[in-house]
């Protein structure tokens, strides 16, 4: 004799009512805004910063396959202009040339673009070799208000340039 047995299933519903639901979705969506706009934020503080160097004269060294030379460059707002010594043994000039145009500073790095011949006169940028001409992008090692340090790896190794603010102008 087999008996039937009724089983009863108790429904639980995990439903929770409509208000409540729509508050939350309401917290979750500014909680999301809030998150979002603190992204954006954090985003823009950290984009391209950039910084100027001061007018003026720096001097100092550049670093280059065995070779220590001297180097000197002005500064006048985002132009650069690099000079020869005027009797310094060892420097770039003329065995180098020197170059000239305009320089931009972003986060860690510097950027010398726009290049042209400065010395000697009326010279052609392709009759040196590249990799002694100050151009392209550079990592910046140290920087303060007088004095940066910047280098880059080239074909024959490390080069480094190390200048101070000589003479600053207006």
């Amino acid at each position: 004799m087999l008996e039937h047995a009724t089983i009863t299933l108790k429904k639980t519903s995990k439903r929770q009512p409509i208000s409540k639901l729509k508050g939350m979705k309401k917290i979750n969506f500014i909680l999301g805004l809030i998150l979002l706009i603190g992204c954006k934020s954090c985003d823009k503080e950290n984009e391209d910063v950039t910084f100027k160097l001061k007018n003026g004269s720096y001097m100092g060294s550049f670093n280059y396959d065995n070779n220590n030379l001297w180097e000197s460059f002005k500064i006048q707002k985002d132009s650069f202009v690099e000079l020869a010594s005027g009797g310094v043994l060892f420097q770039k000039f003329p065995v180098y040339c020197l170059t000239k145009g305009t320089y931009e500073i972003i986060d860690d790095s510097i950027y010398f673009k726009k290049i042209q011949v400065a010395q000697p006169p009326n010279g052609n940028i392709d009759d040196y070799p590249r990799e002694y001409l100050l151009m392209g992008s550079y990592f910046i090692e140290e920087y303060s208000d007088s004095s940066i340090v910047f280098s880059r790896i080239a074909i024959n190794g490390s080069q480094m340039y190390d200048l101070n603010l000589y003479y600053e102008t207006k």
